[in-house]
């Protein structure tokens, strides 16, 4: 960044506060990188997996910006890198309270605008940038593997699948190779939708929205909560009862029971989705 930008006099500021706030909360449960700073939001994290963050935000910021009709992102207002972390000055958006059904039907609208989105050249899975892949799937949100290709994705979840059906004879394979990749927000918690004073929906938080196979978009919809069900019937309408019986879904819900409990190095796949080594399946719990 140039330094006729104003916010690098504030870098060394931000450093010291977002230390100080880290020291002192970081063994709080629920603790995040995310502090108030003057009159801006603050967010920092490595460099490795935060800096994707924020280029896909900072991207949608921008396509917003251009686009009424679309959903509000706040701009990214600086961002800089200080030892191993990431931080970024974000603009504060004011957002007004509104009727739950208002509410619900104004995220629907949000998700079927990401829904429309168009996956840019060089993404395989997830965000922009390198880094890795989000989904509640995955054990701690993260897919374990760089994948190389959805069909590698695949590969990896049916190994999965195939250990789960020795005791629920009656889980499909998945198949999702043949998929469209869906812009999807995998964290559909309502503090991650707002609505401004003029009635436009506002998309916060892009930690873990990505490119993902249209089946786990879905699945983040129809088996996440009550409020995740009531954004899904708005956005399937009269095609929910199809999508919902999809043979992905009991799968994939499966397949995050393994990931979650047990080891995942058992399922042997590189991140092309070719197997590692031989070995008897077994999990280590």
């Amino acid at each position: 960044m140039s330094l006729d930008n104003p916010f690098v006099a504030l870098e060394p500021a931000i450093i010291a506060a977002c230390a100080k706030y880290e020291k002192d909360n970081h063994r709080v449960y629920g603790y995040r990188r995310f502090i108030h700073f003057a009159n801006y939001f603050i967010k920092f994290g490595d460099t490795r997996r935060f800096s994707s963050e924020v280029q896909t935000h900072d991207h949608f910021a921008k396509v917003t910006k251009k686009d009424l009709t679309a959903p509000r992102v706040s701009s990214i207002l600086h961002s800089f890198k200080h030892g191993p972390l990431t931080f970024a000055i974000i603009e504060p958006l004011q957002i007004v309270p509104v009727a739950e059904d208002v509410f619900v039907q104004k995220v629907a609208d949000a998700v079927l605008w990401m829904r429309s989105q168009p996956c840019p050249a060089g993404v395989t899975l997830g965000p922009l940038g390198s880094g890795p892949a989000r989904h509640e799937i995955f054990k701690d949100n993260y897919a374990p593997l760089p994948f190389t290709s959805v069909i590698a994705l695949e590969k990896f979840l049916n190994v999965a699948v195939s250990m789960q059906q020795r005791r629920r004879k009656d889980l499909a394979n998945i198949s999702i190779s043949g998929e469209r990749l869906t812009l999807t927000q995998s964290d559909m918690h309502p503090s991650n939708f707002g609505v401004d004073a003029t009635g436009r929906v506002v998309i916060f938080d892009f930690a873990e929205i990505g490119w993902l196979p249209e089946s786990l978009a879905n699945y983040t919809l129809l088996w996440t909560g009550e409020f995740t069900s009531k954004v899904a019937a708005r956005v399937f309408g009269d095609h929910l009862d199809s999508v919902r019986a999809s043979s992905n879904l009991p799968s994939l819900g499966q397949v995050k029971v393994l990931l979650w409990t047990g080891d995942r190095r058992k399922l042997d796949l590189d991140k092309d989705g070719n197997p590692i080594s031989k070995n008897d399946g077994s999990m280590v719990t």
